[in-house]
């Protein structure tokens, strides 16, 4: 059998150096073919050897004549054609071509082709989860109208499915055995109520409670901060690092303030500020520096120390400070300045220890008669009784008049609150 195997071999090698076109049968697994390729273990060709390759294969008959092991085997079969280079011939990683990935296939029920569940339902029943306990039923099956109506709450009619209620707030799933139902319509926004400022929290709560109820547009992201009106418009006032806090009724609600900073009467948090001569007489020295620094300039102020009587004593002498008289009030002009430029200054005033209000005639308690102004108190310092009233009214965000009502035309942040209580605590009980 050796010898013969070796003749075979000889021969078919002869041949396919030659050119020929034909061999004998019998060829084995490995031997060479007309066109110089080989029979694989699949009886498939591999490509043409070109002639070093067929002279490199002589050389190794010619070295291992006699030795059966020599000749090539079925593992040595060419791979298939088609095979990427450097690969086995195996389908590409992942892909699934095996006998139960068809099988799967041929299996997996067509959506559009189930047939319609027979209705179900005894009351009412959501209809994402109609579809899904269609799914379900051996055989599954489908209920187109559920699948076209998904916010519905599906029911039966006799033996027909039907949708028993549209859910303009969406279909709430219930736990088994308790009939599914629709979410309450969604509320109407609410027109803007708020006066001065209100904690998002507080301002959606009494939403609900107005006839009809309504939604506070901003509450649900900015529950946490302040919230206020521009014009009808919902507006994030202040947003709140620290979070918001919830003052009694009639009262602006504020932020709070950094837990981890400690403040002090001396040093409230304000900015720093430099000592300068006194800008006007009749101010603080203290005061006449933070008047500075808010950007107000001696030709803006209107009157310090002063008797008139439509000022009620307010612009009396408060005390001395480095030699000289001083009041704790201040007025400044505000004629050749914009409603949004008075807020901006009321802020400044704010954050440099002044109660502040703008005058405007006819508006939060101000004589429609009287000329309008901004009336600031430096709330650091001693001052008489009345002025002590006014900073009290500031605080709760009232209009420092006799009338004592809310001040609508700007409100003081928890920033301005803080540093206005701080200096008024020098002296005084907030």
């Amino acid at each position: 059998m050796a010898g013969s195997s070796r003749w075979t071999w000889t021969v078919g090698l002869v041949f396919a150096l030659l050119g020929c076109s034909e061999v004998d049968e019998g060829r084995l697994v490995g031997e060479p073919l007309a066109d110089g390729g080989e029979v694989d273990g699949a009886g498939g060709a591999a490509p043409r050897p070109d002639a070093a390759a067929r002279m490199d294969a002589a050389a190794r008959v010619d070295g291992e004549a006699g030795r059966e092991d020599a000749l090539p085997g079925p593992s040595d079969a060419a791979a298939p054609l088609d095979a990427a280079p450097g690969s086995s011939g195996d389908a590409s990683p992942g892909a699934d071509v095996g006998p139960a990935a068809f099988d799967a296939a041929a299996t997996a029920p067509d959506a559009a082709a189930l047939p319609v569940c027979a209705c179900f339902v005894q009351v009412g029943w959501c209809a994402e989860g109609v579809v899904d306990e269609g799914a379900r039923q051996d055989p599954p099956c489908r209920v187109p109208l559920a699948e076209a109506n998904p916010n519905a709450l599906m029911a039966c009619d006799g033996d027909r499915w039907i949708v028993r209620e549209d859910c303009a707030g969406g279909c709430a799933a219930q736990p088994p055995g308790t009939p599914d139902a629709c979410n309450p319509p969604p509320l109407p926004d609410c027109p803007c109520f708020v006066q001065a400022a209100w904690c998002g929290e507080g301002a959606a709560a009494h939403g609900l409670t107005l006839d009809p109820p309504c939604r506070v547009p901003l509450a649900a992201e900015h529950a946490d901060d302040l919230l206020a009106c521009d014009g009808d418009t919902w507006i994030v006032r202040e947003a709140c690092a620290f979070g918001c806090f919830a003052q009694p009724a009639g009262v602006p609600d504020a932020c709070n303030p950094d837990p981890d900073a400690a403040p002090t009467a001396d040093d409230p948090g304000w900015a720093a500020c430099p000592r300068r001569p006194l800008l006007h007489a009749g101010l603080h020295p203290e005061a006449s520096d933070r008047l500075r620094c808010a950007g107000v300039t001696a030709g803006r102020i209107t009157q310090t120390i002063g008797n008139a009587a439509a000022s009620a004593g307010y612009h009396a002498e408060d005390g001395r400070a480095e030699g000289q008289p001083y009041c704790a009030a201040v007025d400044l002009r505000t004629r050749d300045l914009t409603n949004g430029e008075i807020r901006d200054l009321l802020d400044r005033l704010g954050e440099n220890g002044f109660a502040a209000w703008y005058r405007q005639p006819g508006r939060d308690g101000w004589p429609a008669g009287e000329a309008p102004h901004i009336h600031a108190v430096f709330s650091g310092v001693r001052m008489k009784s009345q002025l002590r009233g006014q900073v009290r009214d500031f605080l709760v965000g009232r209009n420092g008049l006799a009338s004592h009502t809310a001040y609508r035309f700007w409100q003081p942040d928890g920033f301005i609150l803080r540093i206005i209580r701080l200096l008024f605590a020098r002296n005084y009980n907030p």
